[in-house]
Parts: structure tokens; C-alpha cells; sequence
């Protein structure tokens, strides 16, 4: 696979077909910072480069896959450091694997970006993830997440079975949790708890419900028989008032 290291002037996203944000977390503060942004281009490549937010934090380094800070990456598959973190095509139950994330209809050449928007891309062995780019503007913000933590709540499993796609769900803020006083709680009918929206997209959204935002969330997607992780796919919605 080549890759070329150019100058970020030299750098058009305006081709850009897709936007992915690498989020590393603090493993001492837990705090989760944006380091960086991987863009599927026109042609079949691909681009990634550090976000300056990155530098926010000084316990973050550069990655060995690109280790000039001021540089744009560009290379014509979809990097190692990312091509990593999705299921290969060749494991067990790969299709099932793809229905259950709800993108098993799409064009194949999108498959890799989507299965790490909706995953997060995430591994044992460090502490990144890999998010869609939010739509983000000064009046909406629009997000998808699979809810998290599932397996603590005792009811979560026949809640999830007593839910289908549109079916309208509540978020609510858990500011007395000891390890992440931003985090927010996903309620199904009846306010009986599900599960957490993930610690990369809780900061976000927990500040667009204190500011007073016009937020909805429904079931995107429901597989009762899925592992817990990817059980239940969510949209979130919000406008400010």
C-alpha cells in the first residue's frame, strides 16, 4: 500500500466522499480529544490528518503510521492503522456481522467506513475510537451510536426485545456517575434505562441538553441476538431552540 506524505495545502477535501474523526482518550484524565480526521477521497483514496485539537493535550503523541504532525497522509487503500479495526470478510458470521450494523445492502466499496462509523473501531490493546463526523452546524447536530454498557442494566435484554426501528427513546443525564460525571442514559418507554450513549459522543450531547436543545432519539436498529455492543442502534437529533 503506498502512502505519501504531502503538505496539507496540497490537500483538496473538497472530493472528500466521507468524513471519519480518530478520538484518542486520556487513559490518566479519561478525557476524550479529537487527534484526528480520515477522509475517503474521489479515486479510491484516502487522506488522514492530525486535527490541531490533538496538540490540546500533551501526554498525546503521533502515531508510527504518521509520524510528521504537520503532514496530510495519503494512500489508495484505507490505512492499516484503520483497515485494522474492521472484521475481516473472511471471519465467521461475517454477513450476520454486517445486518446487524444495518449496512449489509450498501455499496462495497463503502463497507470499511461504515462498519468503523458504527463500531467505533475500537480494541483492547489502546484507546482509540473511530466516529462518523457529526452533522454538526450552528442550529442541528445529527448522530448515530449503538448504545453502551447494555449488559449492566438487568432488564436491558427484554427492554431491547420490546423495541423495533422508529421506536422513540429518552436520553437523561447521570451527573452523580462517579466515573464520568457527563454521562448520559439511554431510557426506553417507561423510563427504564437501556443503556449509556458511548463516552466519545456523551460530552457533546450532554452539553446540548443542558443549553436547552430540542432532542429526540429513536431505535435505528434492533437485534435482540446480537452481542451486547451492537444490540441497539440509535439516532440522535438535535436543534436548538
Amino acid at each position: 500500500m503506498a502512502t505519501e506524505a504531502l503538505d496539507p495545502l496540497q490537500l483538496d477535501l473538497a472530493s472528500s466522499r466521507r468524513t471519519l474523526i480518530l478520538v484518542w482518550q486520556n487513559p490518566a484524565s479519561r478525557r476524550f480529544i479529537k487527534v484526528g480526521q480520515l477522509d475517503a477521497l474521489s479515486a479510491g483514496r484516502f487522506a488522514f490528518r492530525y486535527l490541531a485539537s490533538a496538540w490540546d493535550d500533551p501526554a498525546f503523541n503521533t502515531l508510527l503510521e504518521y509520524p510528521d504532525r504537520n503532514a496530510a497522509y495519503v494512500s489508495d487503500e484505507v490505512p492499516a492503522f484503520f483497515a485494522n479495526r474492521i472484521l475481516s470478510a473472511d471471519r465467521p458470521h461475517y454477513e450476520r456481522y454486517l445486518g446487524w450494523l444495518g449496512i449489509k445492502d450498501i455499496v462495497t466499496d463503502d463497507v470499511p467506513f461504515e462498519v468503523l462509523a458504527r463500531t467505533g473501531g475500537g480494541r483492547e490493546t489502546d484507546t482509540f475510537h473511530v466516529v462518523d463526523l457529526p452533522l454538526d452546524v450552528e442550529h442541528s447536530f445529527l448522530s448515530r451510536f449503538f448504545v453502551s454498557g447494555v449488559r449492566h442494566f438487568p432488564d436491558s435484554e427484554e427492554l431491547v426485545k420490546s423495541l423495533h426501528s422508529g421506536s422513540p427513546l429518552s436520553l437523561k443525564l447521570d451527573e452523580t456517575n462517579a466515573v464520568n460525571p457527563k454521562a448520559v442514559l439511554v431510557d426506553a418507554a417507561g423510563n427504564k434505562t437501556v443503556g449509556y450513549v458511548p463516552d466519545w459522543l456523551c460530552a457533546d450531547v450532554h452539553q446540548r441538553i443542558k443549553d436547552g436543545w430540542d432532542i429526540s432519539v429513536v431505535a435505528e436498529r434492533v437485534n435482540p441476538d446480537a452481542p451486547a455492543h451492537v444490540r441497539l442502534l440509535c439516532r440522535v437529533e438535535a436543534r436548538r431552540l
